[in-house]
């Protein structure tokens, strides 16, 4: 097992927690064990107690949702959009705020996000859906979980970023934007094309390794 992710008690409620345990443990690997956990762990559902299940429930439906580089390529086939141009202009929000770039998910006029499906309250892009909505579950988590969920995100939008700057940069809000090439290295998400392909180990950083590692 690359990864684990075990039971966490949170005073009167049942959250989680993430370890590592191997050295070669993916991106994949931790989704894995993710899945998993939230098929299997008593979690406490903290926002909808009564009900044992997400289906049909929108809350986080109208957060924001900011993609990975990888999101956008998987979507972008289920779409059926051309270029990742195309997507980016029909499905998200670039805001460009100073050297800062946001590309989230976008919500139409009524707050919610552009795959719910408005009538049953559930995901249309289900089986693809970005890395924060498969990555979420309204438990508590400790620390060390939520501050890998929150490197991965942003080193795969990092990348997301470093490859808008290539293409005709689509930009949908912008406010006195001084965005440069320069500032959006290469990531450890640069040339791959699936979450098997990035090693955990070098998306986090080397305090965080040491914290999730039980090696």
């Amino acid at each position: 097992m690359a990864v684990k992710v075990s039971l966490w008690h949170c005073r009167s409620a049942w959250g989680y927690d993430v370890t590592v345990h191997s050295k070669a443990a993916t991106v994949e690997d931790y989704l894995d064990a993710l899945d998993q956990a939230f098929a299997s762990l008593p979690l406490t559902r903290l926002r909808r107690p009564e009900e044992p299940a997400c289906h049909g429930c929108d809350r986080c439906c109208a957060e924001r949702a900011p993609l990975t580089i990888m999101d956008c390529l998987s979507l972008s086939v289920a779409t059926e959009t051309r270029t990742l141009n195309d997507f980016l202009i029909h499905y998200t929000k670039v805001a460009v705020t100073g050297p800062v770039v946001d590309i989230t998910l976008r919500r139409l006029e009524d707050g919610y996000c552009v795959f719910l499906d408005r009538k049953a309250r559930t995901c249309r892009v289900y089986p693809v859906r970005p890395f924060v909505c498969r990555t979420f579950f309204c438990c508590p988590a400790t620390s060390r979980a939520l501050a890998l969920r929150e490197a991965i995100v942003n080193k795969g939008e990092d990348e997301l970023v470093r490859r808008w700057l290539r293409t005709r940069r689509v930009v949908h809000y912008a406010e006195m934007p001084r965005v440069r090439s320069r500032d959006w290295p290469k990531t450890p998400f640069a040339e791959k094309w699936d979450y098997s392909a990035v090693k955990l180990r070098s998306v986090v950083s080397r305090s965080l390794w040491r914290e999730l590692s039980a090696l």
